[in-house]
């Protein structure tokens, strides 16, 4: 189903110095806790925690404002991986990034299959009823290439597998990491132990 997805905020002071600046947190910014996901828009296993954890950790942490969510491409997994991170951000340009965020994941297919080769991130853009021409001036250009190279870079400072979890608590700077598509107890366990 589709998740209700809070207001967008951008991330705190503290967080910039682990994951830089211009990212869209998903939550209040004031939640002491930030769960920063490293992942590939093709990974099987960020689809299953996807499916599985996720929306617990956003009814239970995310809507409650204890955390707030941010996601870091990690894009390993191929080509169009690397696509589709970057029309996540020409989605953003027009207020929808966590919206294609969660659209990639339903839509989840076979690795490198081509279901999110140029022309699905089209009809996907066009389903969230996205100025189309906005949006691929955005993607044909590589407007956010540089972004999501700088992102993997950052990203495999931290992780050497998808999907990879930071926790941090923004007051203490303490934080945990998770690797792989944990289950919610693994989560609420690292978690209560930061607030």
């Amino acid at each position: 189903g589709q998740i209700d997805e809070m207001q967008k905020q951008n991330v705190s002071q503290s967080d910039e110095n682990i994951i830089g600046s211009g990212f869209r947190a998903l939550g209040l910014e004031t939640a002491p806790i930030t769960i920063v996901e490293f992942g590939d828009y093709q990974c099987e296993m960020c689809k299953r925690w996807y499916d599985n954890t996720r929306p617990k950790i956003i009814e239970n942490y995310v809507n409650t404002g204890k955390a707030s969510l941010v996601f870091i491409d990690l894009p390993i997994l191929g080509p169009d991986s690397k696509l589709a991170a970057e029309a996540t951000y020409c989605a953003d340009d027009q207020d929808r990034y966590w919206e294609y965020h969660v659209t990639l994941y339903d839509y989840q297919g076979h690795m490198n299959s081509g279901w999110a080769s140029i022309d699905r991130l089209h009809s996907f853009a066009f389903n969230l009823g996205l100025d189309m021409d906005e949006f691929e001036e955005c993607i044909t250009s590589y407007k956010y290439e540089q972004r999501v190279l700088f992102n993997k870079n950052k990203a495999g400072a931290v992780a050497n597998n998808t999907p990879t979890f930071l926790i941090v608590n923004d007051g203490t700077g303490a934080q945990e990491i998770i690797s792989g598509a944990q289950p919610y107890h693994v989560f609420e366990k690292d978690i209560e132990s930061l607030l």
